[in-house]
């Protein structure tokens, strides 16, 4: 039960960790994308690449194999198709520890246990058992299946690598991550041009 218990702990400070990145790297992003929108329409216009006769060109296709690709990046959860049944016996804990309607109006802990319960109940219905497993420790909840945790955190662990690993894939961030490496930045706008508009490559006078 020890060894259990201390995986749980192990993998929500994973988790944490992961999602901490993730919100740090979405709050770069914001920036990030307003400096590539600039810095690919400056990288055009200084190596003679008209990027309004691409968008013509691209809008005169009739059959696209891919839908275009925009220059800003969108991040959607997965919707949850069915009512989930995991951990309902956990969620019933929470809800009496922190249900905001135990507490009188008057009560300071109530704004605070209203919020909590919320995160919890939305963790519930979307699957995301990271985020419910949070408040369960931050209120000291107990766990009464810890290998079924474990398993929930792993997955919401591979689900935040690949929402990180889908970040740092786009030509924001790619550009970013150039720094002052002028050789990358031109390989990675270049890459983008093939990738929006299918660009031959060739810069005219």
């Amino acid at each position: 039960m020890m060894k259990d218990k201390l995986k749980f702990k192990k993998l929500l400070n994973e988790f944490r960790s992961l999602e901490a990145e993730f919100a740090y790297n979405t709050e770069v992003l914001v920036d990030a994308r307003e400096t590539f929108q600039c810095s690919y329409l400056q990288w055009c216009e200084e190596n003679g690449v008209d990027i309004k006769e691409l968008e013509e060109q691209r809008s005169k296709q009739v059959v696209f194999t891919k839908p275009p690709v925009e220059i800003k990046d969108s991040y959607e959860r997965i919707e949850v198709k069915e009512k989930p049944t995991q951990h309902k016996e956990v969620f019933k804990s929470v809800a009496k520890k922190i249900h905001p309607d135990k507490l009188s109006t008057t009560d300071p802990r109530k704004d605070e246990f209203n919020s909590a319960f919320q995160k919890a109940a939305n963790a519930m219905l979307e699957s995301q058992w990271g985020e419910l497993f949070d408040i369960i420790d931050k209120y000291q909840i107990d766990i009464p299946d810890y290998d079924e945790a474990n398993s929930s955190l792993e997955q919401d662990i591979n689900r935040m690598e690949s929402k990180l690993k889908k970040q740092k894939s786009t030509y924001a961030w790619l550009l970013e991550d150039c720094g002052d490496d002028q050789v990358c930045k031109d390989r990675v706008i270049s890459l983008f041009l093939r990738h929006a508009y299918n660009w031959d490559g060739i810069k005219r006078p």
